[in-house]
């Protein structure tokens, strides 16, 4: 069952609801596990759009079925729905990304040919559960009508950042740096570049997430200027057997 699962995700699987459409995909190295992938919807998802889309990932013999980061009213919706949370992030915003000063260390464009190295620095610096794949750095990518991705580190990919952009609205979708790399200004760069590029594009904030338990990034998110915002963002999972 496992392989047809394997066969289906291989591209993305269309969740069709009430008036909405959701993908889902296989979570990056945990084949029996299913990802919602939900950016850009209007609404979440009715109780009865999750439990039918359960009902046919378990047919396609996943085990379980996870969420994205997701805020208050589509938590709620997903809780009422039989999902536990499973990880708490925390919410930043950045008010003046026109006014970030220019990064002292360079960045270059992140191609797509390099999302396999992208996925390598993303999970030594996230762990196998938490890291994405080089699908799952694309599905960021495309997650936003506009973005940039920008890599850290010379001719050497150390560190990259994704960054996307909704009207005057910009998010730090993703930020990844090397563990044995880090404390050598590469994650600085990315974020000041990413706050300048959503200043350029006129963004009037800039949002980012973490895991509460990222006291690195929390401390350089609010050294460049982010301040944590009350709402927390939340990872919620259902077992599928």
């Amino acid at each position: 069952m496992m392989n047809e699962a394997a066969r289906a995700a291989a591209g993305h699987i269309v969740l069709r609801g009430d008036g909405l459409v959701c993908r889902a995909r296989t979570w990056p190295s945990m084949p029996d596990t299913a990802q919602l992938v939900m950016y850009q919807q209007v609404r979440p998802p009715s109780s009865a759009d999750l439990a039918r889309w359960g009902d046919q990932l378990a047919e396609l013999g996943f085990a379980r079925i996870r969420t994205s980061a997701l805020a208050t009213v589509a938590a709620r919706r997903v809780e009422l729905a039989g999902f536990h949370s499973i990880q708490e992030l925390v919410l930043l915003q950045h008010d003046e990304p026109r006014r970030a000063p220019r990064p002292r260390g360079s960045t270059a464009r992140l191609l797509t040919n390099r999302h396999g190295e992208a996925a390598d620095v993303d999970r030594a610096a996230f762990g196998p559960e938490w890291s994405l794949d080089d699908a799952a750095i694309d599905d960021v990518r495309r997650a936003t009508p506009a973005h940039r991705a920008r890599l850290a580190g010379g001719s050497m990919l150390h560190a990259y950042a994704i960054t996307g952009r909704d009207e005057r609205q910009g998010f730090l979708q993703r930020l990844a740096v090397a563990p044995e790399h880090q404390g050598q200004g590469l994650g600085t760069a990315l974020v000041l570049d990413a706050l300048r590029w959503s200043g350029r594009w006129r963004a009037d904030r800039v949002l980012v997430n973490t895991p509460t338990t990222n006291l690195v990034a929390l401390g350089l998110y609010e050294r460049l200027g982010f301040h944590r915002l009350s709402e927390r963002l939340r990872v919620y999972e259902r077992s599928l057997v």
